[in-house]
């Protein structure tokens, strides 16, 4: 009898320092889930009223083990893409804030069936955000959770979207939403200035470790 207590007791330790382990790795930047850090650390908020003043690392809000083949670490200058004309998609526009927060204005939107509802009444621009009392922005992560987190706040898109799940609908998770949305971005800004050197394929960022 005493040997069995003994054995289970020792089960039940194995698995709690496995899930202790599992609970720091996956929360190495202080929360859980994890959050996208910038350069410098800190953590980007789920939704803040203050832009970003050091470039943002997307992969460290991601447990999935294929960022750790990102060298360097792919790192975001939000405020380049912001307000520098050759981080823009016609190379003269500042980049608009609804490109990439998208459910920033008033819904619906035309060209984006897919976006339903919204938190706004205007549509969010940089001077509107440097308003006395301005309303928060959502970052990425407010909608678009990671697949192993299987939380409900994933975004489901309409049917015929890509990635498509088993039962048909779109599961657009950081990791997706990422890579479609920068990916789509670095191509169209070099097809209109082959000098640029955005990151378009996996090898440009995701470099494996011999």
């Amino acid at each position: 009898m005493k040997t069995r207590s003994l054995f289970l007791l020792v089960i039940a330790l194995g698995c709690l320092s496995i899930a202790v382990g599992y609970s720091t790795v996956s929360s190495f930047d202080g929360q859980n889930p994890p959050h996208a850090v910038d350069t410098a650390g800190k953590t980007i908020p789920e939704s803040s009223a203050t832009q970003p003043d050091k470039p943002i690392i997307f992969s460290k809000d991601s447990k999935d083990p294929i960022y750790l083949e990102l060298k360097p670490e792919a790192a975001f200058d939000h405020t380049k893409h912001n307000t520098d004309p050759l981080h823009t998609l016609d190379g003269k526009t500042p980049t608009a804030c609804v490109y990439c927060h998208h459910t920033e204005q008033p819904m619906p939107v035309a060209e984006h069936p897919y976006l339903t509802k919204s938190e706004r009444s205007a549509v969010l621009t940089a001077k509107l955000l440097e308003t006395p009392g301005a309303q928060a922005v959502n970052s990425c992560r407010h909608c678009h959770f990671q697949a192993e987190e299987g939380s409900p706040k994933r975004v489901k898109y309409v049917k015929g979207s890509e990635p498509e799940d088993a039962k048909g609908e779109a599961i657009l998770t950081n990791r997706v939403a990422y890579h479609v949305k920068c990916i789509s971005c670095h191509m169209a800004a070099t097809k209109r200035d082959p000098k640029l050197k955005g990151p378009q394929g996996c090898a440009d960022c995701h470099v494996k470790k011999t």
